[in-house]
């Protein structure tokens, strides 16, 4: 067991119980067919994270999702983007780090040590966030 910065953590790999459903949901997200949605991984264990659930709207359904007691990953497909110089629109991957406002410090230290890890199960993406506040995340932000 290691210890960074007082908190001990069994593992600094985090893994993924579920990939098969996640790459489904993922291909489903990733497909030309699709302009919005989400997939959202969850812990189940200290080291362990879980394809919670997935939705074909908006920010605001994901929202609704989040848990104010976790930290939880999201990858989120917003459509509708307008190129620039160009009449055209275009979609962004986004992946999200949501810290609710309810997490202790030491848990938030803790879980940034796995960011990278979900980051590579949630690839590819345009963009990476953090989130710690329903009131800021919404599309129009």
């Amino acid at each position: 067991m290691s210890s960074i910065q007082g908190v001990s953590h069994a593992s600094l790999l985090l893994t993924l119980d579920n990939k098969p459903a996640l790459d489904e949901k993922k291909a489903e997200l990733l497909g030309d067919a699709s302009d919005s949605g989400w997939v959202l991984l969850n812990y189940v264990g200290p080291d362990t994270v879980h394809f919670a659930a997935s939705g074909a709207g908006a920010v605001e359904q994901l929202s609704e999702n989040l848990n104010d007691g976790q930290t939880q990953y999201a990858l989120v497909r917003i459509g509708g983007i307008q190129e620039k110089g160009s009449l055209k629109s275009t979609v962004r991957d986004v992946f999200v780090t949501w810290i609710g406002p309810e997490v202790s410090v030491a848990e938030k230290t803790g879980k940034l040590l796995h960011e990278s890890d979900a980051q590579s199960f949630l690839a590819p993406f345009h963009a990476a966030i953090t989130v710690c506040s329903r009131e800021h995340f919404t599309t129009d932000r």
